[in-house]
């Protein structure tokens, strides 16, 4: 029998269909695998992100943690400096009422010797001395005569030294009674007259001052029967 080429065409044909059902065949099954292979693909895709969240998740809380360690830390220090600073002052405080105590102790038993002693050294002037043997600090003298007050203050006065103050109206006043004095004494030699009645006058003294170890001391010294000084 002859081959014909159209039976060669033929067979030519059918082996080509075959290959390509097995070519066919073939991407199909490629496809699956790609397909299979992307699907795991995108599970693992979403294990990584869950697993990334995840590790986001704990890496903000390890970070508010560690926030949360610092400002308790913070809060600690500041606490600490704290107590110190009332532990010092607690000290400070002790101290100082140990002070005091061993201050008022001495205060108790201090000797101190301030004696004032007030008189006329010319019509007029007064002069407070202070007597004793000690200082007087922080003084404040007032003086009273009759109706004048005379004030005054110093920082301090020793033993033996005095301050002087001024009285105008005394100085009159005792001008006025030299000369009425004067006047009696001629009478009394002329007609053998008594003495007149002497002239009284009130004299106050207060005097305010501290001890060397600062103890408030107060003097307050009055007569209504005291003279304005001597007469020439």
């Amino acid at each position: 029998m002859a081959w014909e080429w159209g039976d060669g065409a033929g067979l030519i044909g059918g082996a080509a269909g075959v290959f390509g059902v097995f070519v066919a065949w073939a991407s199909l099954s490629k496809a699956k695998e790609a397909n299979k292979t992307a699907k795991e693909g995108l599970v693992l895709s979403r294990k990584a992100n869950e697993i990334a969240d995840a590790a986001k998740n704990l890496s903000d809380q390890a970070n508010a943690l560690s926030r949360e360690a610092n400002q308790e830390s913070v809060t600690s220090n500041a606490l600490a400096h704290e107590a110190n600073r009332i532990a010092t002052n607690a000290n400070q405080l002790a101290q100082q009422a140990n002070d005091l105590f061993h201050h008022q102790e001495r205060r108790g038993v201090e000797s101190h010797d301030v004696h004032w002693d007030g008189e006329w050294v010319r019509p007029g002037v007064y002069r407070l001395r202070n007597d004793g043997t000690h200082t007087a600090y922080d003084v404040s003298a007032t003086v009273t005569v009759d109706n004048e007050q005379m004030r005054t203050a110093i920082p301090q006065i020793d033993g033996g030294e005095h301050l002087i103050l001024d009285f105008p109206e005394a100085r009159l006043q005792h001008r006025v009674e030299h000369r009425r004095r004067q006047e009696e004494e001629q009478r009394q030699s002329r007609y053998f007259n008594p003495p007149g009645t002497p002239n009284f006058h009130f004299i106050e003294k207060r005097v305010h001052w501290k001890t060397e170890l600062g103890t408030p001391k107060e003097h307050i010294e009055s007569s209504r029967m005291s003279g304005l000084g001597e007469f020439d």
